[in-house]
């Protein structure tokens, strides 16, 4: 197991950590209460595009793409409804929102996922190659892409929302 890791751990390219560093800090400050522009929500879509290139090099790609087509639909109608609980005010182009400990698993699990496939892609081709795998890998990357354009819909399209002071 030691050799497993250790061979993991020298073998992974080296953009691998600094992105794993990013996405944990990303992830971290998505759980403090915080104010925020909208803008960046603009781009959260785009998160969608770094799964296009691992669903594409599946085995099975008819199926993988039916199978991420459907859990981005889902991911994005729950992240939409989510999401709306998370913005507690939005005035203009400003808002506040709770925090939240699902953006980082959401990063991680898309993270950990890209990762799990490239390392069976060496040590396991067999697996990899599989139509189980391709199916769940699909569902978990379009699930975890979608969410991220559901999250992204909900704050475009809320008009606004004044905090309500509520009174004892």
């Amino acid at each position: 197991m030691g050799n497993i890791l250790l061979g993991i751990w020298e073998n992974a390219p080296v953009w691998v950590w600094p992105l794993f560093v990013v996405l944990v800090i990303v992830g971290v400050m998505a759980m403090r209460d915080r104010k925020s522009s909208v803008i960046p929500y603009f781009f959260y879509p785009l998160f969608g595009l770094s799964a296009v290139n691992a669903v594409g090099g599946l085995s099975h790609v008819s199926v993988s793409w039916a199978a991420f087509g459907i859990s981005y639909l889902i991911g994005a109608a729950g992240a939409f409804k989510w999401q709306d609980g998370l913005v507690v005010e939005r005035i203009g182009w400003k808002m506040t929102l709770k925090g939240d400990r699902v953006t980082i698993l959401i990063l991680m699990l898309i993270f950990f996922s890209n990762f799990v496939n490239g390392v069976l892609g060496v040590v396991a081709p067999q697996v990899q190659a599989g139509l189980s795998f391709a199916i769940i890998f699909a569902c978990v990357l379009g699930a975890g892409a979608g969410s991220f354009t559901g999250r992204a819909l909900r704050v475009i399209t809320l008009k606004g929302r004044v905090r309500s002071e509520v009174r004892p």
